[in-house]
């Protein structure tokens, strides 16, 4: 009898914790939709500030930032190459769905295009906090292997005006900006858009 009713308070422990897992993965998707309905809210709202910002032909500010590693990565140590410099933060959906096509653009084609990219993380503005955790989890998850240095103040974001997310500009062997997209690229646009690149 005792073995019973042990059996049954297990089965019910196990049954509860079952139920509040999914509850929590329940929690989690409905945060996770509501933010990208809030992302698509506000990216609509930005619209009119989208001119803002580096243009072609700007040269883009230096800055230092630092990689999860520790690596320091400085715009300027890249002049003579190719650069896709990219803005972006690991709620964002269209980030996500691009990070896979910058991967494969990096492994397939970097090298022999003689171009780097920089995919800057708005480390400030990942929410929820705990952003470097967040930044490591999604570059494991997504198997990044070029450069992700972290914006943890935010000050590069600020002085590029980076609005809305993900922003890439697509820098010359001059270091001048020679195309700005708003949006995320798949790895076909990446070929051509560096290959235009002078």
């Amino acid at each position: 009898m005792t073995k019973k009713i042990f059996g049954l308070s297990l089965v019910a422990i196990l049954a509860g914790i079952l139920i509040v897992n999914l509850i929590q993965d329940a929690r989690a998707k409905k945060i996770d939709t509501f933010e990208q309905e809030k992302y698509a809210i506000d990216s609509t709202n930005e619209v009119e500030g989208l001119n803002e910002g580096l243009s072609q032909g700007d040269i883009p500010p230096d800055f230092e930032l630092t990689t999860l590693e520790g690596e320091k990565v400085r715009l300027s140590d890249f002049n003579g190459k190719k650069v896709i410099l990219n803005f972006w933060a690991t709620w964002c959906p269209p980030c996500r769905a691009e990070m896979p096509h910058m991967e494969n653009f990096y492994k397939k084609h970097a090298e022999k295009m003689n171009v780097e990219i920089i995919a800057v993380n708005l480390t400030a503005e990942e929410r929820g906090g705990n952003g470097p955790e967040k930044v490591k989890k999604f570059i494991e998850e997504y198997g990044i292997t070029f450069r992700v240095p972290l914006d943890e103040a935010g000050e590069v974001a600020d002085k590029y005006r980076i609005i809305p997310i993900p922003t890439s500009y697509l820098i010359g062997t001059n270091g001048v900006v020679q195309k700005k997209i708003l949006g995320p690229m798949d790895e076909e646009m990446m070929v051509k858009l560096v290959k235009d690149l002078k």
